[in-house]
């Protein structure tokens, strides 16, 4: 058993018996870390209230292999984001984050861009100004990280290319109206391919062009980025239903979000 320090984002809590808590971390020298925090929730606690939903600190743990709980030893709180817990749609998108992190990343594997991902998001959330957009863009970052990142250039089945959005050869074809997406195969289809996916929809060029600049681009330049109507609602079904093919399930937090907001 040995003792171990890591910087650690809280991305789930929960109860056990009366006192105690089931704390979920996820950190970028573990990857995901589940411990136990004995007694802290009692008033008497050192850790009473550090160990909160989407709390950023240095955890101090003891490492057991193979158990599957491990014993916190401390956690020293370095940020806990507050400018996102004062408002209602911030900390509702920054729980489906830390949900959709614990949904997908394995436990003990170590993976610091997937922790430098969430961290920046995290940043950005409590300055952003289209927060579903800054949404998208770590969807498609993280599943990039996470190794399902759909393939947006080349067709999925064949590998041809899929006609780009703005043709800048004379002879080249006229622009297409739509993009099929299959999220079976795992991205986009060519023409020829299109129909062997009874379930696959189509998206705009338009769309398909901005989730790869969300790809590209960092999170604090999203504020510069527009998206339209039409933007939104394709790329919010080509993710929500990408993210939920893989995960098998749907995320409570997601759910509320499209319930609610």
């Amino acid at each position: 058993m040995a003792a171990e320090k890591t910087q650690a984002i809280v991305i789930r809590t929960f109860p056990l018996q009366e006192f105690h808590k089931i704390i979920t971390f996820y950190t970028p020298d573990f990857g995901k870390v589940k411990a136990v925090a004995y007694g802290v929730k009692s008033p008497k606690s050192r850790l009473s209230g550090s160990l909160e939903l989407l709390n950023h600190g240095t955890l101090l743990f003891q490492h057991r292999e193979n158990r599957e709980l491990q014993n916190i030893t401390d956690f020293n709180l370095i940020d806990g984001f507050d400018a996102i817990r004062s408002d209602f749609t911030r900390i509702t998108y920054g729980c489906y984050f830390a949900e959709l992190v614990d949904s997908i990343a394995s436990e003990g594997l170590a993976s610091p861009e997937i922790f430098n991902l969430l961290y920046t998001t995290y940043q950005s959330l409590a300055h952003a100004t289209d927060i579903p957009l800054l949404a998208r863009g770590f969807e498609i970052k993280f599943l990039d990280c996470a190794g399902y990142g759909p393939e947006l250039s080349r067709c999925v089945h064949c590998g041809s290319a899929v006609t780009e959005a703005f043709p800048v050869e004379e002879d080249a074809p006229i622009n297409r109206l739509s993009i099929t997406f299959s999220v079976r195969y795992g991205g986009v289809l060519c023409d020829n391919c299109g129909n062997r996916d009874g379930a696959a929809f189509t998206i705009a060029p338009g769309s398909c062009e901005l989730l790869k600049m969300l790809r590209k681009s960092e999170s604090e330049r999203f504020n510069r980025i527009r998206a339209s109507t039409r933007n939104h609602k394709e790329l919010k079904r080509l993710l929500g239903n990408f993210i939920e093919h893989h995960t098998e399930r749907t995320l409570k937090s997601l759910r509320f979000i499209e319930n609610v907001l």
